[in-house]
């Protein structure tokens, strides 16, 4: 075997630099004899010196000096470096690494400064040793396995197969160009791969297996964008894989037995801890998407009173230190509100940017999991004042809309969940006119009409602008009470002074007769109309709609 005839280190330190001798076209026709099986006959001469021929319009003899690369030589007479002795160096690489790495290796270092471009070469080359994988390891499946360590290097392997096969079949065009493997592939492919390769009879167990390989996917994600980078028109579906997984991880924390698997399995939840810090490995710029993941991790999964004292007093001796580094600031927020601590808290949330509302509403999302209700109000109040601010952007951002939305449900699922409902009232009331849909439809399922019509009428809104449904339910219940709505509108549309606003009014009219009719007050409803023709005697038009509506004679 060549692996055995010449030494690794100088097929793989030649490997770091042999393609900046050749042209784009002659590695791209190299790549290609190199694919499709036109190399042949590799004999080793001396240690440094390998043969082998390449069949392209006959057969050419290719000699590769890998001492001194430059004195290689073809006999296809070509004046500069050949496709046929690049194809030839490719299918020696094969049998120390995959021969796509080279390309790009060599892709990420094209255009640098000379001086860059040296200073890259001399770190450790990027390519490892690919051992040969048999069928029955690459489909391996992972059964009651209970080490994360395991669980992580059947990820790798599976891995490496599937980056291997999806890379070895790809053109130079494809690889140059970042097309034919893409992150998706990564997300629908080797994804669900994870998560059908391993069964448990302990449905927990499971579960933190599930959260390892949503992990694992997450990281192999941000490695792909490092390598090949993403065009910026599929940025947002890259970054809705991204939520997809933060999604996935978080729901799976909150769905298993936490508890119980700290109790049975605390080896194996401090086993998956170490590995779930490799999220501080992560750019700063993923630190805002993958922080759900972390706040729901400590607040469930690693849940252990001693490990987070240990783990906050590491972060504060670090702050202390002088490290500036913006998750540390904000897992020092997070470990203040697991230990309830609600003045250190909002202390730790003033002193950085990058905590922000949105990372608070994780807390309320946690302790309505928890049904801990007194906690859930108490935090919900401490908010409030921030969530208040907002209203100013309401209008603007859309982000901020949703946010605080987000968080007025929370108040409605404690006053559902605990009767109590005082302070939802509150917040409704004190952020109008934000809250109008929230207040419209409490007051509405109270039954407390007569502030039901108090809120219509500071809104300024007419009866064709209510909800029709909201508005029978009130005539069937308490009909009496919708008479200010129709009277104000009434007299709005009459002072626009215009035909349609004047037909409009009649409709209006109309309803109000009907009302008084059914409350046997009909004489007030004339003496209503009577008052009114005389009022606007001189709107001549509004006059003949009067008429036309049978409310005043000739």
């Amino acid at each position: 075997m060549l692996s055995k005839q010449i030494p690794k280190d100088v097929v793989l330190n030649l490997g770091k630099t042999v393609l900046f001798h050749f042209s784009s076209e002659a590695i791209q026709d190299g790549y290609a004899l190199y694919q499709k099986g036109a190399v042949y006959n590799i004999n080793v001469k001396e240690e440094t010196v390998v043969t082998g021929r390449v069949s392209e319009d006959g057969e050419h003899e290719v000699s590769l000096n890998l001492h001194r690369f430059l004195e290689s030589s073809c006999r296809c007479g070509q004046p500069e470096p050949c496709a046929h002795i690049i194809a030839v160096f490719f299918q020696l690489y094969a049998s120390f690494g995959p021969p796509y790495q080279l390309i790009l290796e060599w892709k990420s270092q094209r255009g640098k400064p000379k001086d860059q471009e040296q200073s890259s070469l001399d770190r450790p080359p990027m390519v490892t040793e690919v051992p040969h994988v048999s069928e029955k390891q690459a489909k391996k499946r992972i059964q009651n396995v209970l080490s994360v360590e395991e669980w992580k290097s059947v990820f790798d392997q599976r891995f490496e197969d599937f980056e291997r096969i999806k890379m070895q079949n790809m053109t130079f065009k494809e690889l140059e160009k970042g097309e034919g493997y893409t992150f998706t592939h990564i997300y629908r492919e080797f994804y669900p791969g994870l998560l059908n390769s391993a069964t448990f009879l302990d449905d927990d167990i499971g579960k933190l297996y599930r959260f390892h390989a949503q992990l694992e996917t997450f990281l192999r994600l941000t490695e792909y964008e490092k390598q090949f980078g993403i065009p910026d028109y599929l940025h947002s579906h890259f970054h809705l894989n991204l939520k997809q997984l933060v999604d996935g991880m978080f729901k799976t924390a909150m769905e298993m037995d936490a508890l119980r698997l700290r109790s049975e399995h605390l080896d194996l939840i401090e086993e998956s801890l170490r590995e779930f810090q490799n999220i501080f490995k992560l750019p700063s710029r993923y630190f805002d998407t993958i922080f759900r993941v972390f706040q729901v991790g400590w607040a469930t999964i690693y849940h252990v009173e001693k490990w987070a004292v240990s783990y906050e007093k590491q972060l504060l001796d670090e702050k202390e230190k002088g490290s500036r580094a913006q998750f540390l600031d904000m897992a020092l927020v997070h470990f203040a509100f697991l230990r309830d601590d609600l003045k250190e808290a909002f202390k730790r949330m003033e002193s950085t940017e990058q905590f922000s509302s949105r990372h608070a509403l994780i807390w309320l999302e946690l302790l309505f999991h928890w049904e801990k209700w007194e906690a859930l109000l108490k935090w919900l109040l401490a908010l409030k004042p921030e969530f208040y601010r907002k209203t100013k952007d309401y209008y603007k951002d859309a982000s901020v809309r949703e946010e605080f939305h987000q968080y007025i449900e929370f108040f409605w699922k404690y006053a559902q969940y605990t009767g109590e409902e005082k302070e939802y009232e509150e917040m409704l009331v004190d952020c109008l006119p934000v809250t109008f849909y929230e207040y419209n439809e409490f007051l509405h399922v109270q039954q407390d009409f007569k502030r039901w019509v108090e809120l219509q009428l500071l809104m300024g809104y007419s009866p064709s602008l209510i909800n029709s449904a909201d508005l029978k339910d009130v005539e069937q219940l308490e009909m009496d009470v919708l008479l200010p709505i129709y009277h104000q509108s009434v007299d709005r549309l009459i002072r626009e002074k215009n035909r349609k606003s004047y037909k409009l009014a009649i409709r209006f009219l109309k309803k109000l007769q009907s009302i008084y009719k059914k409350l046997d007050r009909s004489w007030q409803f004339n003496e209503y109309i009577e008052k009114l023709s005389a009022q606007y005697g001189r709107l001549r038009a509004f006059q003949e709609e009067l008429r036309k509506g049978k409310f005043i004679h000739d």
